[in-house]
């Protein structure tokens, strides 16, 4: 069975040759400091965490009647976590943390979910609500919920869906009414199901952010607000009214609790109003939005730990007198991963490095927004398919479950379905990042791409060609669509939606292979490199960029006719 491996050269390319985070002033970290926390955290999640990624998902959680139990295993990696100040990492001074570049705090989470994805959702989700809080709580929320949060003492989780309404938020039936000489509390009542790490006994205490709906509160998402509900009451004298009723049987992830929770069922559930009211699905964006991004990442994450297992294999595989790396068809599948792997990073870590950005220049935050949906489904469906690539690498072995390699799988299929399914990413990137938007950002984008294209030096004729017509295809897709769109035909438009997202997944992931393509270039050819492996490194950077545009852009032109040629709306015909 191959190792555990990061590609820290690739890592540190994007972060110091692509992104410069080390020229972000106001961290104050040179290379050689980012290096030596990376590299220590990297030794953290390789010692301790990777090796409880198959040991998880053969032993899951467990629901008693005191609520869910995950593995003995799981609580010292756990707890050395936060004692480590790793939980701290990425967040400001005065909650405790150590604030760094957000593409270093990115690449630290990818690490996180490599090495064992269901496990990485319980800080993940915990950090996400806490944000939330930090955000938009008031001092009640700050000075009471945030220490013990920090501490790793209590847990946070994110509770939208009810059994009636999943992606339709607006149709749920959660209510909350004001306590009488109680500010603030509210008495809740409903049950939310598919709650990604509802429960567990990691935590002394949960914190739910629940939406629920005020009485009198208008119809649909606008009558939603949010709620900070403990799993235990705050003053310790026991459960606040909030029950596991139970937990789903799934393909993977068994170490992450989904689960079914009951809030007032003998109407005694207590939850204090985050934000205000109305303002509940505003704010449950904030952590959606983290939750989205990291959903890509989870794909970028499994990719390149897939990939790097996968290389291992094939170079020690012989067959036919020979590792199998030498046969044609291995070796372009691997060129193939590993373009697509990188690429995949060097997007997360890209849109990452954009928060650092538009803190300074507003203007990149719509570049944040236009690029979360295709981060979101490009990331979790291209992880899944190198998952299933690296099965296909290491053949029967791959899927045995010794290997560890079918896990990747069914690890990284979820990340297509939860927080918003990919077609309901696609909605929104069509319809609110360009359509509302007039295409001014993606515009902006474009120009971006069409800057790099321009800067192509001889040699890369080829690759020149598959991008300029690339980029015609996608201007006549979204042309046809944004007539669409004029002409009221809006069911035209949505079936269409999924197809432009991925073809903007596949223009961007290019862009970012060919930022790096050119930086790699441009440092052989003046021999701004140390030595035959580094070399090597960047030849193999070039060689990315040609395998995705050779492999890949092509395809933009195919979802530009699937676009362009669907005259009819589909939910005419008969199924």
């Amino acid at each position: 069975m191959a190792n555990y491996k990061c590609d820290h050269q690739d890592v540190f390319f994007n972060l110091f040759d692509v992104l410069k985070i080390d020229q972000i002033e106001k961290y104050g970290l040179d290379k050689p400091s980012i290096k030596e926390i990376l590299s220590e955290y990297d030794k953290f999640i390789e010692n301790e965490i990777y090796p409880t990624r198959v040991k998880s998902d053969v032993e899951g959680v467990k629901l008693t009647e005191t609520g869910v139990k995950v593995p003995e295993f799981l609580h010292a990696p756990t707890k050395m976590f936060y004692e480590m100040g790793w939980f701290a990492l990425g967040l400001p001074e005065d909650i405790g943390g150590t604030p760094v570049p957000e593409a270093m705090a990115a690449v630290c989470r990818s690490l996180n979910m490599a090495a064992n994805t269901g496990w990485s959702a319980y800080p993940g989700l915990t950090k996400s609500a806490m944000n939330v809080m930090r955000l938009r709580g008031d001092d009640f929320v700050k000075s009471t919920f945030i220490q013990p949060i920090m501490e790793g003492r209590w847990g946070g989780t994110m509770c939208l869906t009810e059994a009636g309404a999943g992606s339709d938020v607006g149709n749920l039936k959660t209510t909350a009414k004001p306590i009488e000489a109680k500010e603030g509390w509210y008495q809740i009542k409903g049950t939310k199901i598919f709650i990604t790490s509802g429960d567990s006994d990691l935590y002394e205490n949960n914190i739910h952010l629940v939406l629920a709906r005020t009485p009198n509160a208008p119809e649909g998402t606008k009558g939603i607000s949010l709620f900070l509900v403990p799993r235990e009451k705050l003053d310790g004298s026991g459960n606040n009214d909030v029950i596991c009723s139970g937990i789903e049987h799934k393909m993977c992830l068994h170490i992450s609790a989904t689960a079914v929770l009951n809030f007032g069922e003998n109407d005694k559930c207590e939850g204090y109003l985050l934000g205000k009211e109305f303002d509940g699905m505003k704010n449950m964006f904030i952590m959606m939005n983290e939750a989205r991004l990291d959903c890509g990442m989870q794909g970028e994450a499994q990719a390149n730990l897939a990939y790097e297992m996968s290389k291992q294999y094939v170079n020690e595989r012989v067959q036919f007198g020979t590792e199998i790396i030498n046969h044609p068809d291995v070796k372009k599948m691997m060129l193939k991963m590993r373009a697509v792997s990188r690429g995949l990073r060097s997007l997360m870590l890209y849109t990452a490095d954009l928060f650092d950005k538009a803190h300074e220049d507003k203007k990149w935050q719509s570049y944040i927004e236009l690029l979360t949906p295709i981060c979101k489904s490009y990331g979790s469906e291209q992880g899944f398919n190198i998952a299933v690539d690296a099965v296909q690498a290491h053949g029967g072995y791959g899927y045995c479950h010794e290997y560890g390699i079918e896990q990747f799988v069914r690890d990284t299929k979820i990340a297509t379905i939860y927080e918003g399914t990919n077609g309901i990413q696609a909605i929104d990137f069509v319809m609110r990042k360009i359509l509302k938007d007039e295409g001014k950002t993606l515009g902006h984008v474009v120009n971006d791409i069409k800057n790099a294209v321009a800067k192509l030096p001889q040699g890369y004729e080829a690759e020149k060609l598959i991008f300029e017509n690339s980029l015609s295809a996608a201007q006549e897709a979204i042309g046809h669509i944004s007539k669409c769109a004029a002409s009221k035909q809006m069911n035209l438009v949505l079936q269409s939606c999924k197809d432009f997202l991925d073809l903007s997944g596949h223009l961007i992931v290019a862009w970012r292979l060919m930022e790096s393509a050119l930086i790699s270039d441009t440092r052989l050819k003046k021999s701004e490199f140390e030595g035959d492996q580094e070399k090597h490194f960047l030849e193999t950077k070039i060689v990315d960029f040609k395998i995705y545009t050779s492999q890949y852009l092509p395809i933009v032109s195919a979802y530009k006719d699937s676009i362009t040629n669907a005259k009819e709306d589909m939910t005419t015909f008969n199924l």
